[in-house]
């Protein structure tokens, strides 16, 4: 699923950079799990402008392009990763999100995830079905 990553000061309440558009490969009640083509936007590395300031954070923003829906999750980042082995080199970024699994906007996603055809036999659909 395409999701855009953006990077916002809540002090100050300012998107300090451009979005970084990303995959979102895995998701869990807690995090997920996202591909992106590059980690720095502006002047900002994603995981180390977050982790030198507590008052930075990244929203991951999804839209449900069928219902025009935004969903907009508030998350840090935990760690990050350069897959040098794949051919487009991309990173991956695993991100604990900042509100509890309860969030609406989190049970939106896991609904949206849960009823895409990709997912119809997959692992992450029974997943769905027992939570």
């Amino acid at each position: 699923m395409a999701v855009s990553l953006i990077l916002h000061d809540t002090k100050n309440r300012l998107v300090l950079a451009d979005p970084v558009p990303g995959k979102l490969v895995d998701i869990s009640f807690y995090g997920a799990r996202l591909s992106v083509p590059h980690i720095r936007t502006g002047n900002y590395h994603l995981f180390y402008a977050c982790k030198d300031d507590l008052d930075k954070i990244i929203e991951l923003e999804a839209i449900d392009r069928e219902k025009g829906d935004r969903l907009v999750i508030p998350a840090h980042p935990v760690w990050f990763d350069h897959v040098l082995s794949a051919p487009d080199k991309h990173f991956e970024l695993g991100m604990e999100f900042l509100v509890p699994p309860e969030d609406p906007n989190i049970t939106r996603l896991r609904a949206f995830l849960a009823v895409q055809p990709s997912l119809n036999n997959g692992w992450l659909k029974r997943l769905f079905r027992l939570g």
